[in-house]
């Protein structure tokens, strides 16, 4: 008798209940059967999406891209840039003092073609809650010997608020070549910053001579035509030192 009424009730159309089941049951099959067409169409769209660059210079984006062709995330290691090997050691570490103090350290050393490099950087926030507050702002220094000598001080303007951040800025100076230094945070084709450089350009008597791109899996750089082998060198320390620095505006390894 259970099984007649049961069935029975089901034969009328006023029997919401099992209309929805049924009805939840159709979508359910529905569901099951798209969703390997729905995965492979999001994954079709994604790959047909174009990766995030910096947004670069007018005179910057037809420069041939020169990447750090082996660079991984390690602490030390090897790899090339315009066919000469680079080495390296770089650290980055976070000291948090009573959850509230934050200490991010900073240093870099690499050598390429005889050329030495070494940075070195700090920068402190106080954690209130969930949100970081700067109270010192990057400041990073490096100092460049061997044939291609110089120094280069980087330094971030104080934030004017817990998740905004200005352009970083700084200067390299290679004996007559003095390079300008600013942080670019804006990507193409898009109004929103990131909080972490996109990369930095790199300039010579205010005209855009070189940039380094950071949104890839490596870093990029790319420099303008016609420059003198001093000028090429002295970017290219410049650019090795950017790049190899682990940035304490994001989680350090």
């Amino acid at each position: 008798m259970t099984t007649i009424r049961s069935f029975h009730s089901c034969s009328f159309p006023s029997c919401t209940g099992c209309s929805a089941a049924l009805a939840r049951t159709a979508v359910d099959r529905v569901w099951r059967s798209a969703a390997p067409l729905i995965a492979s169409l999001s994954l079709v769209a994604c790959a047909a999406l174009p990766p995030a660059r910096m947004a670069l210079p007018a005179d910057l984006e037809a420069a041939a891209p020169l990447p750090f062709e082996g660079l991984g995330g390690g602490r030390s290691g090897r790899f090339t840039l315009e066919g000469q090997a680079v080495t390296f050691r770089r650290m980055g570490d976070a000291l948090s003092v009573f959850d509230r103090l934050r200490l991010d350290r900073v240093s870099v050393e690499f050598e390429r073609a005889g050329a030495q490099g070494r940075c070195d950087g700090r920068a402190v926030g106080v954690t209130v809650g969930i949100v970081d507050t700067p109270a010192q702002p990057l400041a990073l220094n490096c100092r460049f010997t061997g044939p291609v000598a110089g120094e280069l001080i980087l330094e971030e303007p104080r934030l004017a608020g817990a998740g905004t951040r200005q352009a970083r800025e700084g200067q390299a100076t290679f004996g007559a070549v003095v390079i300008d230094i600013r942080s670019e945070h804006a990507l193409a084709g898009s109004t929103l910053p990131l909080a972490q450089p996109a990369g930095y350009r790199l300039m010579i008597q205010g005209r855009d001579v070189a940039a380094l791109e950071l949104t890839g899996g490596e870093p990029v750089l790319r420099r303008t035509a016609g420059l003198g082998e001093e000028a090429r060198a002295a970017l290219t320390q410049v650019a090795l030192a950017l790049g190899l620095l682990f940035d304490p505006a994001v989680t350090l390894g």
